[in-house]
């Protein structure tokens, strides 16, 4: 029987801490060509990374609504990345664009080497994401991948002591307890 204060449950609550930070770093890690820190513009969404622990399951979330398609990426018109999300007829809000163009700072220029206007930059960079799609950022799952053989043991060795501390036998007048 597992209870709060159960061996299992405490070395859930390590692991699961332990998960969080590796995708807070995986995240924050992630290099596509020259860019260093692909998919990190302010830092909300690492930030936003929460656990939510009941007794004996972890929930892993963000609140942010662009979460789940940084995680698994979005299909494109013309490139997929086998996600379960896709752009069909619709592109990101140019909004949005815009906001991550000041976060960054971005400004594009024209073919003369002049500054275009934002707005029509934030279009063109919509559209474009609109056909390329968004490359997925597993951050969870490589993150899984890193740290659960090493969380394995740990847990295993946690339930078991929880597992056999349970039994008990007698023979006699003697009662055996596991120490």
């Amino acid at each position: 029987m597992r209870t709060k204060g159960s061996k299992y449950t405490k070395a859930l609550a390590k692991y699961a801490k332990e998960l969080n930070n590796a995708a807070k770093k995986e995240l924050g890690a992630r290099r596509i060509g020259k860019n260093r820190n692909y998919g990190v513009a302010t830092g909300k969404l690492q930030k936003s990374l929460s656990i939510d622990r009941r007794s004996t399951s972890v929930r892993f979330f963000s609140p942010l609504p662009y979460a789940q398609f940084i995680h698994w990426g979005v299909n494109g018109t013309k490139r997929s990345y086998n996600s379960m999300y896709s752009f069909r007829s619709k592109q990101p809000p140019t909004e949005a664009i815009l906001q991550w163009m000041k976060d960054k700072p971005v400004q594009a220029r024209d073919a003369k080497g002049r500054f275009a206007k934002r707005k029509s930059s934030a279009f063109l960079i919509a559209r474009s994401i609109k056909e390329k799609g968004i490359y997925p950022l597993r951050y969870y799952i490589t993150a899984f991948d890193k740290t659960y053989r090493k969380a394995e043991r740990e847990l295993t060795t946690a339930m078991a002591a929880d597992l056999f501390g349970e039994f008990e036998a007698q023979v006699g007048s003697v009662t055996m307890k596991p120490s």
